[in-house]
């Protein structure tokens, strides 16, 4: 439960244990690992092979450095490394984050974590065409768009 404030800066090699919280612009080196649950506030900054673990939350404007390692799936590709969105679907006030991986793309909502097409298929079994479902389907079609 650690808490840092606006402009922290920590180096290469940090690890910081679940439910850490780091406030705006925080700054973080190549190598940091951060377990689940960690949040982040908008315009923090990590290097180069940072990993993040399940659960982490970003805010606005976040920017994350090449080889960063998202939710223990796989390597950011270069360019657009995540995309959040909130209240989509079934999920008012939550946010589904989109990772553009180099093994594809990745999707978190809630429990779960899958391909964007295996997000799809969850979406039409438990949402079919309901106003949640087509919604959660566009947002994924734009995200595969914004990401090819």
């Amino acid at each position: 439960r650690c808490s840092f404030g606006e402009y922290c800066s920590f180096s290469e090699w940090c690890s910081f244990g679940e439910r850490c919280s780091f406030g705006m612009r925080c700054s973080f080196g190549e190598w940091c690992s951060f377990d689940k649950f960690c949040s982040f506030g908008e315009y923090c900054s990590f290097g180069k092979r940072c990993s993040f673990s399940e659960w982490c939350s970003f805010g606005e404007r976040c920017s994350f450095g090449y080889r960063c390692f998202f939710e223990n799936v796989g390597v950011a590709k270069a360019g657009y490394p995540f995309a959040a969105y909130i209240g989509a679907g079934s999920r008012q006030g939550s946010k589904t984050y989109f990772f553009n991986l180099e093994a594809g793309i990745y999707v978190r909502c809630g429990c779960f974590l899958g391909t964007l097409d295996e997000f799809i298929a969850k979406v039409e079994e438990t949402h079919g065409d309901s106003h949640a479902g087509q919604e959660y389907k566009a947002i994924a079609e734009l995200i595969r768009d914004k990401f090819s």
